[in-house]
């Protein structure tokens, strides 16, 4: 068990790097860690594989960027008609941004174009807010992404490999909590979805995603409107870390993705 491992610190301390560690013993291949535990090198036989941060070798590296670039991905997948958040690119120091009657669009939700978990992540009313956000964001990002604001119910996270839902859950706000935002980062708690239709409808929706996007593994975050589904958004690079650490079913459950995750490295 995880727990009763001695005691690591820094990017060692992450549960990932023992879920690792175990898949790969149990694939029967050999790990070296480097760039303190950041970077992994897996060897089976005469295969090799790298893990570089929470990303495996199973993708496409223009499909990975594509799925990390919230714009981009949107772009993709309404194009192949998936149900999806409408997300659009706003680069602060280019003066070619397409023009925006933000009276029209406001209320919006703005954030970085390529980052995730929620940080940096705003909900803007006014055109003066508007203004300021993207004066502050603009030190730290070259590229931002704006959707509509809207009334999400539920947001759920979605584990695929080649087609497999492996895990979903959901991430609840604990109800006294004045955080608008899902994000297990900040206070949300994630809960297994365990009733057959809604993960059939999560796995639907996250086959299309990734197969738009030509992705193998990923997690496809997905949001409840008016009682539809909507693709928020995908990442390419698999992180459990707070969904491992709630507790020690869910420590299984994430040991067990990573799992599948190494296998498919190997032919």
């Amino acid at each position: 068990m995880i727990d009763a491992d001695p005691p690591r610190s820094g990017l060692a301390d992450r549960h990932f790097v023992r879920h690792l560690e175990n898949a790969v013993a149990e694939a029967g291949g050999t790990l070296a860690w480097h760039a303190d535990h950041w970077l992994a090198e897996i060897r089976r036989d005469t295969d090799r594989a790298l893990v570089l941060g929470y990303a495996f070798p199973v993708n496409n590296v223009v499909a990975a960027k594509i799925a990390d670039d919230k714009a981009a991905s949107s772009t993709i997948m309404r194009a192949a008609g998936v149900s999806c958040l409408h997300q659009s690119l706003w680069r602060p120091a280019w003066r070619g941004n397409q023009p925006v009657d933000w009276s029209v669009e406001l209320p919006i939700v703005l954030k970085p174009n390529a980052e995730s978990g929620g940080r940096d992540v705003h909900r803007v009313r006014t055109e003066g807010e508007l203004e300021g956000l993207i004066s502050t964001l603009s030190e730290r990002y070259r590229a931002l992404a704006w959707s509509p604001l809207l009334d999400v119910e539920n947001e759920f996270r979605a584990v695929l490999l080649d087609g497999e839902l492996l895990l979903a859950y959901r991430k609840v706000r604990p109800p006294d909590s004045h955080e608008w935002r899902h994000n297990l980062h900040f206070g949300a708690v994630p809960e297994v979805c365990t009733d057959p239709l809604t993960s059939e409808r999560l796995a639907a929706l996250g086959r299309s995603a990734m197969d738009a996007l030509s992705l193998r593994f990923a997690t496809v975050d997905i949001v409840t409107v008016e009682g539809g589904f909507l693709v928020l958004e995908v990442n390419s690079g698999v992180s459990l870390e707070r969904f491992s650490r709630y507790d020690a079913e869910n420590c299984r459950l994430a040991g067990r993705v990573y799992s599948e995750a190494v296998r498919a490295c190997f032919p």
